[in-house]
């Protein structure tokens, strides 16, 4: 799942699975409603160490249990890097990504928040880039966090471009499947 905040720290954008995982609607993930889905025993935590990683401006990652749609709850290790203008270098939020813990993986684990210790490397084998959709959704995304100040209709540009981006991610992927299938 990838999500994307402001310059403040707040959630602008989070992947269609983390509605799909958490039941949360849109109105209720953005700004900082996403720490409602934070299992209450883990969220002091989390949101002061995502508010430290906010006013350092650095990576972070958090590990943490949240809330499915059916009330149970996951382990998952949520990752950001912070993003930075080209040519000024304002910090216009941050770009995460999380990701679940297998079952057999979650066993004694606790929350926790590290401010300054994610150092994202280039993506390989399944992660990495497969084509140039894979990278301009990344650009997409990044534009996403940049302009959020401009307001709902840049922002739903922008939307509307990552779902088109998506759609054709998910054809191409289902076409390259079925052609690995049939050799």
């Amino acid at each position: 799942m990838i999500w994307v905040t402001d310059h403040k720290g707040n959630c602008t954008y989070l992947s269609p699975e983390w509605y799909d995982l958490t039941g949360q609607k849109l109105d209720e993930a953005l700004g900082a409603g996403w720490t409602e889905a934070i299992h209450p025993d883990d969220r002091v935590a989390i949101v002061d160490g995502f508010a430290q990683a906010c006013a350092r401006q650095v990576e972070f990652m958090l590990r943490y249990r949240l809330r499915r749609g059916d009330g149970s709850y996951i382990w998952i290790l949520d990752a950001a890097s912070p993003s930075f203008t080209p040519l000024t270098h304002e910090f216009v939020g941050f770009l995460g990504l999380i990701s679940r813990y297998k079952d057999d993986e979650a066993q004694d684990l606790t929350a926790k928040a590290e401010i300054g210790t994610f150092r994202p490397g280039r993506a390989q084998g399944e992660f990495a880039p497969r084509n140039k959709l894979d990278i301009a959704a990344d650009y997409l995304i990044a534009a996403r966090a940049v302009t959020v100040e401009y307001g709902d209709e840049v922002a739903a540009a922008i939307d509307n471009a990552l779902y088109a981006l998506a759609q054709a991610l998910r054809r191409d992927r289902s076409e390259k499947g079925s052609a690995d299938t049939h050799h």
